[in-house]
């Protein structure tokens, strides 16, 4: 066993049909020399206990196993602590595995193996972490950038704050996790009149506003709902900004934001 490594399990693995492919998963691992410390989650125990108990047991590297919800339950305290951030993807949500290049399954032990290492900038929102975005949908929202500009979604629509970048219906959409800011994309909504709308979207490209920033406020007079990373977040009033250089992952060679997809 490899004390350097500890193993984080979603409690959904606990079902009996992933049985086969954790048996398989630790066989891979320990043929690579890193197998180590397994901890799995569940309804009462608590994940940052859990994972600073493993770092006083001198675990260098917390590897999450599950889904990008599994990645969600340690991102808002991992940052904090001196460890690298693996992930093993096993089943769906999986999309800052794809940012990453990160393959799902048994493959993922392998970039594990490579140990090709980032240093990555982790956005927040108010006092919680996010790596890929927050997304606030059908929202009047405005974003005020220090005393030098405001931003208003008049007619309402769609407010991303990104970081590493989102996987959306039209593909993926990559930042660049390593520049020390944040990408706001801001895209109204569409036409009420629906000829307008089916004209549009195959005339036009859609009608983003694009900015980076590293500090920031998004303000409304009514209530927000939205995400951060696969949080759920609702309110009128947040203090947005970029942390640089916060967060080590192990990556895939050829991450998406290594394109630089602004």
């Amino acid at each position: 066993m490899n004390p350097a490594y500890a193993y984080i399990y979603d409690d959904f693995l606990s079902d009996r049909r992933y049985q086969d492919t954790l048996a398989a998963l630790e066989t891979r691992l320990a043929s690579l020399g890193l197998a180590g410390h397994v901890g799995r989650l569940t309804l009462f125990r608590s994940v940052k206990d859990l994972v600073e108990h493993f770092v006083g047991q001198g675990a260098k590297t917390i590897v999450v196993v599950g889904n990008d919800q599994t990645l969600d339950k340690v991102l808002w305290f991992l940052p904090d602590l001196p460890v690298v951030l693996g992930y093993i993807p096993l089943a769906a949500p999986a999309d800052i595995a794809t940012l990453l290049n990160v393959p799902s399954g048994l493959d993922a032990c392998q970039a594990l193996g490579a140990r090709l290492i980032e240093t990555l900038d982790v956005g927040k929102l108010d006092d919680r972490y996010f790596l890929s975005e927050a997304v606030f949908e059908r929202t009047r929202a405005c974003l005020q950038v220090g005393d030098e500009y405001k931003l208003s979604l008049v007619r309402g629509g769609t407010l991303a704050i990104r970081n590493l970048g989102a996987v959306t219906k039209h593909g993926a959409a990559a930042a660049d996790a390593r520049d020390g800011l944040l990408e706001a994309v801001m895209l109204p909504a569409e036409d009420a009149d629906l000829a307008s709308r089916i004209w549009r979207r195959w005339t036009e490209p859609p009608r983003e506003t694009r900015i980076t920033f590293r500090r920031g406020v998004i303000e409304s007079d009514q209530p927000m709902e939205g995400h951060a990373d696969k949080f759920a977040i609702s309110g009128f009033r947040f203090t947005v900004s970029i942390v640089p250089k916060k967060l080590r992952v192990i990556t895939g060679r050829g991450r998406l934001f290594e394109a630089g997809a602004r």
